[in-house]
């Protein structure tokens, strides 16, 4: 029987939502006021309506600003509670506190909570406690509802519905949460200390949310691609006991089980785990997928102002028959012989692909002051790989015929040391407020890839036959060793001149070196060196106007630079890649609804392209530019109807190259519209059930870089039905692409990728 100490609805609904609509509530019952246990019956609900049905039921005397519990739902709670612990497991995650008062209980806003928060870590600023509103770029935040109702477990999953985004390949291979967004790659940082450097999905069991800053932010990141970064906020230890298990079966024999237990170990150390195991198949022929993930977590209160938190995570993943492509044609494209079977894998099953890694971040935090703290950072991430993987190289005249490749490689791997001294906080001088961070970085990465390719037997499209994988035909063979070293100085500024306007401006040093060493075993160990040493300045601006209480406006430019290899004809290391994003947008606050719209331009220049007066060389002249608007809703339209739209619009365009003819192309994989809704309704006719769901759409998008084949346009219909039989017991039925739309992604060496159809599957979880 649950003790009352929290319940598990309320820790998946984090308070995003901006608290409008004031009204005043006042609930004091005639009844005397008791703390003695009782036994405590409350349907799921919306929260303002719990807290009345609770004082009734107590006599509690409940008092404060009704328009805190505005568009907030209750967990159910059936248990033996004292009134406060019952009042408290309604509130808790809500943003909301109770204060004891001689009367009774009155309720307040916690700290921030009147605003979208982004507290503890933030990608933006590494600032506790930042808000939306202070930041002139478009962020998104996805909690753990948003991860339910999309029915994910990695960041791509999630990563998918945000306006302006898709991924970079495929959903079914390693590389599946690499994405694109407004055109361009993007990043992924761990609690906005660094970039994550694994080269596998990240699974969500230890992420708390995810916050996706669109557009460059190399001032606080270094070097990096302009699309954003995809931050990663994992769950940190509670101050009181709690665990959940869950797991899940579905179709093509997925299963999938979780562990998250929590608790103090003493008055000042704290520890949490998270752990999951998943496998499964899949419609494709021989495909199929398992995971181990184990997360452990221990903060310590060193003293009253000094805290140390130590976590880490282990991940396995192993792949059978990873597809590497196949052709369009006979697919979508036409094929003289008709299309071949949706299950077509240009992989048999003894092709097998493991990437693992390490992740280890100890950081320590020291308050010197109430309102400015020091932190160290260190973060060491290990990777290895091993992989054997078919590809295709090309269809045959008789459009039937598939020759392909085998790409392998036994000992890869990648060891990365990144450490950051930083101290953040808010100062007055001369009148004006200052949010401010300074610091500096030191990233050291080494990295061994061994590689081979071989030619195998080709495969019929349409009578596949397969046999064991003959690497007798070497194609080539070598080994690559890369080396990077990268110290750098930042500083981030943001003043309020007045309480409607906050000017923002960072500035970063970068101090970059790189080697490479290739050897081709093929060709007598032959040895080739490159070396690149780089400086660079980069710079943010960035401007917000509070307009009234509920809109604001702001404006920002953003730069980002990417370090190159390759050499001009003069024996010069080519500039690195240099981007500027320039944006503007407006949020609102209409009633229970946050209103998000932006517009923006990308160029990115110093692409590398071939030397037209040296083919055996670059030059740092290529140019692209991307351009849009995007625009987001999200909360709650009535108290039982929470609501997330985003609708995005991307133009690229190439507009230098070596190619003349791909001059004024769109980029590859890259929609000019972009679209997803996120919705649950809570029904009052049957206590703790609700339904909801994901429907998201992807424009056509040029499949090759000449624009000459077009993968489909699509629209995906995830469903769901969420039943809280208790406050400990939830019972979810989930239907993922019910309409069995046909989907289409990039092959990673060629082709195009057939994404998974129709799936169901059953969840149950139970918090102890």
């Amino acid at each position: 029987m649950n003790t009352g100490t929290t319940a598990p609805k309320a820790l998946l609904l984090l308070g995003l939502l901006t608290p409008l609509l004031p009204s005043l509530l006042l609930i004091q019952p005639a009844q005397a006021q008791t703390q003695a246990p009782q036994t405590i019956n409350l349907p799921a609900q919306p929260l303002d309506q719990a807290v009345i049905d609770l004082a009734r039921q107590t006599g509690l005397a409940i008092g404060g600003d009704a328009s805190l519990l505005d568009g907030k739902q209750a967990p159910a709670l059936s248990g033996d509670y004292t009134p406060e612990q019952a009042l408290r497991a309604l509130l808790a995650g809500s943003g909301v506190t109770a204060v004891r008062v001689d009367s009774g209980y009155r309720l307040e806003a916690t700290p921030e909570a009147g605003s979208n928060t982004l507290d503890a870590v933030s990608v933006y600023g590494r600032q506790k406690n930042d808000t939306l509103e202070a930041i002139p770029q478009s962020v998104s935040v996805y909690n753990r509802e948003n991860f339910e109702l999309a029915q994910a477990d990695t960041v791509g999953d999630i990563v998918r519905l945000t306006p302006s985004a898709v991924r970079s390949g495929s959903g079914r291979d390693m590389f599946a949460d690499d994405f694109l967004i407004r055109g361009f790659n993007a990043e992924q940082s761990v609690n906005g200390l660094g970039f994550r450097q694994t080269d596998h999905p990240t699974d969500l069991a230890n992420v708390e949310r995810l916050e996706i800053l669109k557009g460059p932010a190399s001032v606080l990141y270094g070097q990096m691609e302009p699309g954003g970064t995809i931050n990663v906020v994992t769950k940190q230890p509670l101050d009181y006991y709690r665990a959940e298990v869950g797991a899940e079966y579905g179709r093509y024999d997925y299963h999938r089980a979780t562990l998250d237990v929590t608790g103090p170990l003493n008055d000042r150390v704290r520890a949490r785990l998270n752990l999951a195991h998943q496998d499964s198949n899949a419609s494709m022929d021989y495909w199929g997928y398992e995971r181990l993930f184990v997360a452990p977590n221990v903060t310590m209160d060193l003293t009253d102002t000094t805290n140390l938190t130590v976590e880490g995570s282990y991940s396995r993943n192993e792949w059978t028959a990873l597809p590497g492509g196949a052709p369009a044609e006979g697919a979508f494209e036409p094929n003289p012989n008709g299309d071949y079977s949706d299950d077509f894998n240009v992989a048999w099953k003894d092709a097998t692909t493991e990437r693992d890694s390490v992740y280890l971040n100890a950081r320590l935090t020291q308050a010197l002051t109430d309102t400015i703290d020091a932190r160290l950072s260190y973060a060491y991430t290990r990777n290895s790989a091993e992989w054997k993987e078919y590809g295709p190289l090309g269809l045959a005249a008789d459009f039937r015929t598939l020759n392909r490749l085998v790409f392998a490689s036994d000992d890869a791997k990648q060891t990365d040391h990144e450490v950051i001294l930083d101290l953040s906080g808010e100062a007055n001088l001369a009148g004006q407020t200052h949010r401010f961070i300074a610091g500096v970085n030191f990233r050291e990465s080494d990295s061994t890839r061994p590689t081979q390719f071989y030619r195998v037997a080709p495969i019929d499209l349409y009578n596949p036959v397969y046999g064991p994988i003959d690497l007798s035909t070497k194609a080539r063979d070598r080994g690559f060793i890369q080396s990077d070293r990268i110290l750098a100085g930042f500083v981030q500024d943001r003043i309020s001149f007045t309480d409607k306007w906050t000017l923002l401006a960072g500035l970063r040093y970068t101090d970059a070196e790189q080697s490479q060493k290739t050897t081709d075993f093929m060709a007598g160990d032959a040895i080739t060196r490159a070396k690149l040493s780089e400086t660079a300045w980069t710079t943010q601006l960035g401007l917000v106007y509070d307009l009234t209480d509920s809109t604001s406006l702001y404006a920002s430019r953003n730069e980002a630079f990417v370090p190159q290899q390759g050499t001009t004809s003069g024996r010069q290391p080519l500039d690195a890649e240099e981007s500027v994003q320039y944006e503007a947008g407006v949020r609102i606050t209409a009633g229970r609804l946050n209103i998000n719209a932006a517009g923006f331009v990308i160029d990115k220049d110093n692409m590398p392209i071939s030397d037209p007066l040296n083919a055996g060389f670059l030059v740092a002249q290529g140019r692209a530019r991307s351009q849009g608007a995007e625009l987001t809703v999200d909360g709650y339209a009535t108290s039982n109807l929470y609501l997330r739209a985003g609708y995005g619009y991307t133009d690229t365009e190439v507009l230098r190259t070596d190619d003349p003819a791909l001059e004024g192309k769109r980029f590859v994989n890259v929609p000019l519209h972009t679209a997803a809704l996120q919705s649950r309704y809570y029904l009052n006719a049957v206590t703790g059930l609700s339904l909801g769901g994901t429907v998201a759409y992807v424009d056509e998008r040029p499949a090759n870089a000449d624009n000459t084949v077009t993968l489909p346009a699509y629209t995906r219909v995830d469903l769901g039905a969420y039943y809280a039989v208790t406050d400990a017991l939830q019972l979810d039925l989930l239907f993922n692409n019910v309409t069995d739309e046909e989907i289409f992604s990039p092959g990673s060496f060629d082709g195009v990728i057939r994404e998974e159809g129709r799936t169901y599957l059953a969840r149950v979880k139970y918090l102890f």
